[in-house]
């Protein structure tokens, strides 16, 4: 749909928050050293209210995150061994969450770092000979290797997208507090962000071959409805053996696994640590945060498993849309990243932050309302058009009505970032001149009055 425009845009948008992690993380850590997580700073820097909304923000985008990751896992199983989703949907929830139970952060790098080097291996080993394999003619090829505007707006969109959630990981902000010096962070950021473009590159090449591949087959017409599953097209070829199958199965338990242990521990360290602040004790802390992970993990399994199952033929099943949720947390994330990283600097106030983030959100709902002429169109906005009475019809161009692949989302995104900008910095100078202004009137006040004298008066005459 987008071309290498959106292929490019995908790697760099990828890229985008390791690095800003590389130029910003060990300002993050100078100014609190004794910290677990970026919610930790936020509550440090702008108070309890701004904390409490972040971590509810990040918990929900963590939350959305987890659940696709097990619904792909129950996709996968399916399609290579015919099972039931829930086979290969509990395993990896009750796994990961035991391993990281047991061993916390060191287990969820150690197990990261493992999956890593297979997970290099095996793209080598499926991708590299799925190039060989496609029947791709220079028509269809032609189709989908395109450099159009559609394109572009999707790098737009996918670029502060994704940079937006990525940038606020919390599994990323946990290695950033656990590096051992700021050398180290950039390194491994570095390093880490270079390689995800790279396999990102690798899968968004596969699946343009896979498309033009489907598209020849298909008389010149597409008939994958959703982008994400193109990759699944390769259990329809012939050279897709059993051994095969079980290969693209480990890679993807790998990918997944790995995703599902660092969303796990991230979300433990938010909580754990506000419990441990709150002088509970770091046992009691670390169960309550346990059972905690344990309360979010169910929901996700039963949602993953009721996603995997809900197909119809008109595509707008949970199957389908929950690829929309991405673009759901997306859209939240990005009203905060403004407000909070200008709290790198003094002149943020925590009034500030809190009107920015608001005003994120104000944004969103404003558009929607006047985008769709009521109330329940700006409230809708918040899931990008996906879920809800309104359902906006794909342009004539191919771009879906909803989500971040939309039209929509190339302007929306940009406009959020500049109005919490905008109102975080208004909001911060008024701050600060009415902070001067008292000082300046307490010091007026703090002044003894000076007394008339007597012998100097003028008499009239």
């Amino acid at each position: 749909m987008g071309g290498w425009w959106a292929l490019f845009g995908y790697c760099f948008a990828i890229f985008l928050a390791p690095l800003a992690i590389i130029i910003f993380g060990p300002q993050f850590r100078e100014m609190l050293a004794d910290s677990a997580n970026i919610t930790d700073w936020v509550g440090h820097r702008f108070g309890i209210w701004a904390q409490i909304w972040v971590t509810l923000c990040l918990v929900y985008y963590m939350f959305i995150y987890l659940a696709t990751q097990l619904k792909t896992m129950g996709d996968t199983i399916s399609e290579t061994s015919g099972l039931e989703p829930e086979k290969g949907i509990i395993p990896v929830a009750c796994v990961t969450m035991l391993y990281t139970a047991l061993g916390g952060l060191p287990a969820s790098i150690l197990t990261d770092q493992i999956q890593a080097v297979a997970i290099l291996i095996l793209v080598v080993a499926v991708c590299f000979p799925l190039w060989g394999w496609v029947d791709v003619d220079e028509q269809s090829w032609r189709q989908v290797a395109v450099w159009n505007d559609r394109g572009f707006e999707m790098v737009i969109s996918l670029s502060l997208g994704v940079f937006s959630a990525e940038v606020l990981n919390l599994a990323f902000w946990q290695r950033v507090y656990a590096a051992k010096d700021a050398w180290n962070l950039r390194v491994g950021f570095l390093i880490g962000g270079l390689l995800v473009s790279l396999l990102t590159f690798i899968f968004g090449l596969s699946g343009m071959l896979l498309q033009a591949q489907n598209i020849k087959l298909n008389n010149g017409v597409s008939t994958i409805y959703v982008p994400a599953f193109t990759f699944f097209e390769i259990y329809g070829m012939e050279q897709c053996t059993k051994p095969f199958k079980l290969m693209i199965f480990i890679l993807t338990m790998c990918m997944i696994a790995s995703c599902a242990d660092s969303f796990q521990t991230g979300m433990n360290s938010v909580i754990s640590r506000s419990l441990i602040r709150a002088k509970l004790g770091g046992t009691k802390s670390l169960i309550i945060g346990q059972v905690f992970l344990v309360a979010l993990n169910v929901p996700c399994v039963i949602f993953a498993s009721i996603a995997v199952r809900d197909t119809n033929e008109n595509f707008d099943g949970l199957a389908v849309k929950i690829t929309d949720l991405f673009s759901m947390a997306d859209i939240v994330t990005i009203t905060l990243v403004i407000p909070l990283f200008s709290g790198l600097w003094k002149f943020t106030t925590s009034r500030g932050c809190l009107a920015g983030m608001a005003s994120g959100m104000l944004t969103i709902g404003i558009w929607g309302w006047i985008e769709f002429g009521n109330f329940m169109g700006g409230a809708e906005m918040v899931t990008m058009m996906c879920f809800g009475n309104h359902k906006p019809e794909a342009t004539d161009d191919g771009a879906p009505g909803c989500g971040f692949y939309a039209r929509r989302a190339a302007m929306i995104f940009p406009l959020i970032l500049l109005v919490t900008f905008v109102v975080t910095m208004v909001v911060s100078w008024m701050d600060q001149t009415y902070d001067m202004l008292t000082k300046i009137a307490g010091r007026f006040e703090n002044v003894p009055a000076v007394e008339a004298d007597p012998n100097n008066e003028k008499v009239s005459p």
